[in-house]
């Protein structure tokens, strides 16, 4: 300790002249020689200038050594609590595994006992569980193995009723497909009624209006040859005449037989096409009939389907609810030997942790010892660390000038630098 508090002692300068001093030297020096008074006043503060360089330069030397020791001083104080801040930390961690044996052991007898009884209720309920869950097991597996030979039997059962129904589908899709194209054919029936009944009524309407032209032309000449007739015409006038109302006849005739020939072969016509119109409307309701009773039975099958799959489907659920009820049991069993061989478990490992801390005595005494010297290491660090945060204290204390006077040197420093280039400047 002598020697640390000795490293940490400033080292001691000699005594060097003040800048005030250095200055007046100069001063004399300067008028000895004769020099021009304006070469006299810039090398008066160049003297003065170097001479406050020189005590500053005392100065930093004396603070640099004092701001050393303040910092070595402080790192051993550190060191030093870090040091006695691990040796706490280690004994608190001994006294606790120490306190915890001392428990252990002054409670051998009851923690046998207790967790004995612990370890035995745990085994038991551990085989009790164990017992009831093999028969859930199996039980479980049964359940599964009706639920598949169910799902087989229900499928094998309803496989005639669905193709029963695909077959009724299909019967009445085809049903339909006629229908629609019996309502296509009714409906060109009807287009061609209306389409011959137009053509009946353009074709007597064009005959007839032929023969009332016809008509009109024949009662003209009939006129113009009575005319002819009354009066004084010449008998090849009247001839002529005569023979032109003979072509008129002929062309009335003709215009007659026109009608009556156009009339029935258009009334034949709108017959014929109402004949075919009446054959499809009988299609149709013949189709219609179909399709309604196709779909009429296929709606009947569906249902029949529907009812047995929806009888098959709840026996199967009624099943899955069981097998699922014994899936809750058994899963519950499982977590209650989960949970019985966690407590064994636990209980054995106190037990293990007894006995070994009860056969190992000198573990114990060893731990005391181990505390009994770390306690006094900590005793002895908790007194170096006050005595050197002491020494600290008054080392910063004792170089407390020295260290502004360094902070102030530094500046005077400075100051001297600036005038030196002020001066060399000139």
């Amino acid at each position: 300790m002598d020697d640390k508090l000795e490293a940490q002692k400033p080292e001691e300068e000699k005594p060097v002249g003040t800048a005030e001093e250095g200055a007046g030297a100069e001063e004399g020096a300067g008028s000895e020689t004769g020099a021009e008074p304006g070469a006299g006043a810039a090398s008066k503060a160049a003297r003065g200038a170097l001479g406050a360089a020189r005590g500053a330069a005392t100065t930093l030397k004396a603070g640099a050594f004092a701001m050393r020791d303040v910092h070595n001083a402080s790192k051993q104080s550190a060191d030093a609590r870090s040091q006695a801040k691990a040796i706490r930390q280690e004994l608190e961690v001994e006294k606790t595994v120490l306190e915890h044996r001392r428990e252990i052991e002054s409670g051998y007898e009851g923690i046998l006992a207790d967790q004995g009884k612990v370890v035995a209720a745990a085994k038991e309920k551990i085989e009790s569980a164990q017992r009831k869950l093999s028969g859930l097991t199996e039980e479980h597996a049964a359940l599964m193995s009706d639920l598949d030979e169910l799902k087989a039997s229900n499928a094998s059962e309803l496989r005639p009723y669905k193709r029963i129904a695909e077959t009724s589908k299909g019967a009445l899709e085809d049903a339909n497909r006629a229908l629609a194209e019996a309502k296509r054919a009714a409906k060109t029936a009807e287009a061609q009624v209306r389409e011959a009944t137009d053509r009946r009524e353009q074709s007597v309407n064009s005959a007839n209006r032929s023969l009332d032209n016809a008509q009109t032309r024949q009662r003209k000449v009939q006129d113009d040859l009575k005319k002819l007739q009354s009066g004084d015409s010449s008998p090849s006038a009247i001839a002529k005449m005569q023979s032109e109302n003979v072509a008129a006849l002929a062309r009335v005739q003709a215009a007659r037989a026109e009608v009556e020939r156009a009339t029935k072969e258009a009334q034949t016509a709108v017959e014929n096409a109402q004949t075919h119109l009446w054959t499809q409307n009988k299609s149709l309701e013949g189709a219609q009939q179909e399709a309604d009773a196709a779909k009429a039975k296929y709606e009947e099958q569906k249902a029949d389907l529907d009812a047995r799959t929806k009888d098959a489907e709840a026996k199967e659920s009624a099943l899955k609810d069981r097998i699922g009820e014994k899936k809750r049991l058994i899963d519950a069993l499982r977590q209650e030997v989960e949970d019985a061989e966690a407590s064994r478990d636990e209980a054995q490992g106190l037990i293990d942790e007894a006995e070994d801390i009860h056969s190992t005595p000198e573990e114990t005494a060893r731990l005391e010892r181990s505390a009994a010297e770390r306690e006094a290491r900590l005793g002895q660090a908790d007194d170096e660390v006050k005595e050197l945060e002491a020494t600290e204290k008054d080392l910063r204390r004792r170089t407390r000038i020295q260290r502004a006077a360094l902070v102030a040197a530094v500046v005077a420093l400075f100051a001297a630098a600036a005038i030196l280039i002020l001066s060399c400047s000139r």
